[in-house]
């Protein structure tokens, strides 16, 4: 239904071309994927970012004042093209409090084409003082004018409930990732002076404030002072380096392995070459990374936190603990670093559930469907 349907496609946090690698650019990555396999004339119609990791006033103005200039832009531009060759729809990934999607509902408003939006959220930061709130109201202006949302979480489905005051111009849809493209990777060689018989630990995040550097002292936390042998790979870098390291610095230095920021391949090759995938996962919007260590044939460890359950299945394919319980995570990691069977059955059954309903494929027909309801014939 999307065949040789013109889809104007943009993500205000950051394009899917963008060299900075993480779950949000994999998600916007997938996204125009699944419209390709759609074949429909899918064009990533701004790569400006709305994003901001600071709430100034003036970097809001600053923001916003950009935003307008590239619709006016794109407006002019569109409109100078014969009727066939302008957008149909326009499709906005992920607009939140942090980055506002000021183009897409004016160029959608002048060019009469619906408005979609997919994983349009509310960030979790705020507080009392709450000073994300006039981001917020920014983004909520071109939420509200939507056609239709697509929604990953619960909890995004609740804000917009309460933000639009009925559901029906949301739809839920699932997490996918590019599954086929994927294969189990070949295995590194672990360092020598490790016990072949004692199991690995992995675990990856960039390291840097907020949640990421919070999730790394749980990770330690919860492996200091450990009953059961392990060794633990650690991937990734960042400005929080230095304080990561000395997170760990509890555990023998002979018994962690630190990779530093590696390209994404290698990534999946550490990830077959461990046993265990450990990463809290708190306030874990989606959790792409589960998804790839689950199509590597690993169990997975970590909190049941927001998307974390949308796409690990307790006792099935990991074991979740509540969030914020690191007793519980403890116990969790303690009891697959003791059954060998347990992490080979929980391994083979995240690989098989991940392709069977996390895939592209599927969701590329959703996506036909969904929004080939939205076009004209």
């Amino acid at each position: 239904m999307l065949q040789d349907k013109n889809i104007a496609f943009y993500a205000p946090i950051k394009p899917p071309d963008h060299h900075i690698p993480s779950g949000d650019r994999l998600i916007a990555q997938n996204i125009y994927k699944a419209l390709k396999i759609c074949n429909a004339n899918v064009e990533l119609a701004s790569k400006y970012i709305a994003y901001s990791k600071r709430h100034d006033p003036a970097i809001l103005k600053d923001k916003k004042n950009g935003a307008l200039a590239e619709a006016a832009h794109l407006i002019e531009q569109y409109k100078s093209l014969p009727k066939e060759a302008q957008p149909e729809l326009w499709l906005t990934y992920h607009p939140y409090c942090k980055a506002p999607d000021w183009i897409g509902p004016l160029v959608s408003k002048q060019l009469e084409i619906p408005y979609v939006t997919i994983e349009a959220a509310k960030t979790g930061q705020g507080g009392v003082e709450d000073p994300w709130r006039p981001w917020r109201e920014e983004a909520q202006v071109g939420i509200k004018t939507a056609d239709l949302h697509l929604v990953f979480k619960p909890s995004d489905r609740d804000y917009l409930s309460e933000l639009l005051g009925d559901e029906h111009k949301l739809q839920g849809f699932s997490t996918f990732i590019d599954a086929e493209n994927i294969k189990l990777a070949k295995k590194m060689k672990l360092p020598e002076h490790w016990d072949k018989k004692v199991p690995v630990l992995i675990t990856t995040g960039m390291m840097r404030k907020g949640k990421k550097l919070d999730n790394f002292h749980m990770l330690a936390e919860t492996l200091t002072s450990f009953d059961e042998a392990f060794n633990l790979i650690i991937v990734g870098g960042g400005p929080e380096e230095e304080e990561i390291q000395q997170a760990f610095s509890n555990l023998d230095a002979k018994q962690i392995h630190w990779t530093g920021i590696i390209e994404h391949g290698e990534v999946l090759r550490w990830i077959r070459s461990s046993d265990i995938f450990i990463w809290p996962g708190w306030k874990e919007p989606i959790g792409m990374v589960y998804l790839e260590a689950q199509l590597q044939e690993l169990p997975v460890i970590a909190y049941a936190s927001m998307g974390v359950p949308l796409v690990v299945e307790n006792k099935i394919t990991g074991l979740l603990a509540s969030e914020g319980d690191i007793k519980a995570l403890r116990e969790n990691t303690g009891t697959l670093l003791t059954d060998a069977e347990l992490r080979k059955k929980m391994g083979t059954n995240g690989r098989k559930k991940v392709l069977m309903q996390h895939g592209i494929e599927a969701a590329a027909r959703r996506l036909s469907e969904t929004l080939g309801g939205l076009l004209k014939s």
